[in-house]
């Protein structure tokens, strides 16, 4: 069941009416419930491993606080992270693998790949789950003795399939509150304020950029640079507009119940070095990353090169966490040596942007570099192939200035002014001022629907982290 579909927006009126007409439990209940519907219409079969991730990470938090016997917790935080990888590994990596040791051994294992249906949302509810059970053996959270509270934050039907990735500190109290509290009109204002601005993100530019980089991604060898060039922002624009739009949606679904869901992106493409990009991208994600691998691993203490390592490790792995294909793995790592060198060179910066002849040029320079970084790691995540990926670079080192078009310079004038708006958003908090005067609000969410209504693609396409 997609956000940007009928069936939701029904699912989503009826579960508020029956939800603020009942009690504490009812309201799970129907939260529940409707999680269960949600989910259930991707795929009935595969709502058993929900159940089981839910089951046993439920159950080894309570073994684990239960207990001072240090191997006993150990083993029981082993069970629940050996379950959910397990179930990660065996449904998401497991053909990836196979055909990996095939190539690197020379042999066809063919027969042996496993037909496995890829369950929605896998990769954000085991990651949410596993992360409850390590808080509960680092006693930094206590178990919850609910089974129904712990479902409903595992399975909450807004951020179920693509997150944010939230913590059990941060949502299983906001159950309780919600539950227990009368209905707000300024709640639901506000909900259906993100989730028309998601939608618009959604159906009116993501889908239409789409349609750009689609075309040009599936025959990368068929286009000119210019088309490769502009195909290449276009997925830019797509994947951020798309992503953050689900985010939007899910935090609005979520408000209107008086949950507030965490921000999950905060305009990365305005950054100006690679890691305030990951501290603006996905920020759930580069989170569970940072407190749950690259700390354990050892974070920046010890040597540098200990540090960089560490980096580069959890880069990797988020690479992976991505995709099973080598490209997403080749775009973690890329990543991760762009961490590396900015932390490297950070020191060196510091001292050229304190320069009076560099400190004006300095600002703007690098976030064009930053930018322009990313972009060329987004053809690599977005391409089939590494081969298709080197296709798409070497179509776009080769430019001709004769070819270019009309249309591809008011499609730059488009993605150069979105993140103009960007930044004049930040400075002068345009949306906020916006949700500040009601009549003004009132005209444009107006415009915002007729704008959906009129520029939206018939049977726009699914949320791009659905396939994660």
């Amino acid at each position: 069941m997609a956000f940007n579909s009928l069936e939701y927006a029904l699912l989503l009126a009826a579960t508020a009416i029956l939800f603020f007409g009942l009690g504490y439990r009812g309201r799970l209940l129907v939260l529940v419930a409707a999680s269960v519907v949600f989910y259930g219409a991707f795929s009935v079969p595969l709502l058993g491993l929900i159940f089981l991730s839910a089951l046993v990470d439920f159950t080894a938090a309570l073994k684990i606080a239960r207990t001072e016997d240090a191997p006993t917790r150990r083993r029981w935080l082993l069970f629940s992270l050996a379950t959910n990888l397990g179930l990660l590994g065996y449904f998401k990596y497991a053909n990836f693998f196979l055909d990996s040791a095939g190539t690197l051994l020379g042999r066809d294992f063919a027969d042996l790949r496993l037909d496995i249906v890829l369950p929605a949302g896998i990769s954000f509810y085991t990651f949410q789950t596993m992360s409850y059970t390590i808080d509960v053996y680092r006693r930094q959270i206590q178990p919850t003795a609910s089974l129904l509270r712990f479902f409903l934050f595992v399975s909450f039907f807004p951020q179920l399939i693509a997150g944010p990735i939230e913590r059990a500190g941060h949502l299983l109290v906001q159950f309780d509150h919600a539950a227990t509290r009368r209905f707000r009109v300024d709640n639901l204002v506000s909900g259906l304020q993100m989730i028309g601005w998601g939608m618009f993100k959604k159906v009116v530019i993501a889908d239409h950029c789409a349609a750009i980089s689609d075309r040009v991604f599936s025959a990368p060898h068929a286009y000119d640079g210019w088309s490769a060039l502009i195909a290449a922002y276009a997925f830019t624009l797509q994947i951020y507009c798309d992503f953050s739009a689900y985010s939007e949606i899910a935090r609005g679904s979520a408000r209107i119940f008086g949950v507030d869901l965490m921000v999950n992106f905060d305009r990365p493409y305005l950054s100006r070095n690679i890691s305030e990009f990951w501290r603006r991208w996905h920020i759930s994600l580069s989170e569970w990353f940072r407190d749950y691998v690259y700390i354990p691993l050892g974070g920046n203490r010890g040597s540098r090169g200990r540090a960089l390592a560490n980096l580069t490790i959890t880069m990797l792995l988020s690479g992976l966490w991505h995709g099973a294909a080598w490209a997403f793995v080749v775009w973690g790592l890329y990543h991760g040596l762009l961490l590396l060198v900015h932390s490297l060179a950070r020191p060196h910066l510091a001292r050229l942007a304190a320069l009076p002849r560099f400190g004006r040029v300095m600002g703007p320079l690098a976030w064009f570099c930053t930018l322009h970084l990313v972009i060329a790691g987004w053809v690599l995540f977005r391409a089939h192939t590494l081969a298709d990926a080197g296709r798409m670079f070497a179509a776009i080192g080769d430019l001709d200035a004769r070819a270019l078009a009309p249309a591809h310079l008011g499609f730059l004038a488009l993605f150069f002014g979105f993140v103009g708006m960007q930044a004049l958003d930040r400075r002068h908090t345009l949306l906020a001022r916006i949700h500040g005067d009601p009549s003004l609000s009132l005209v444009f969410y107006a415009a915002v629907i007729l704008a959906c209504i009129l520029l939206g693609k018939e049977g726009g396409g699914d949320f791009i982290y659905f396939q994660f």
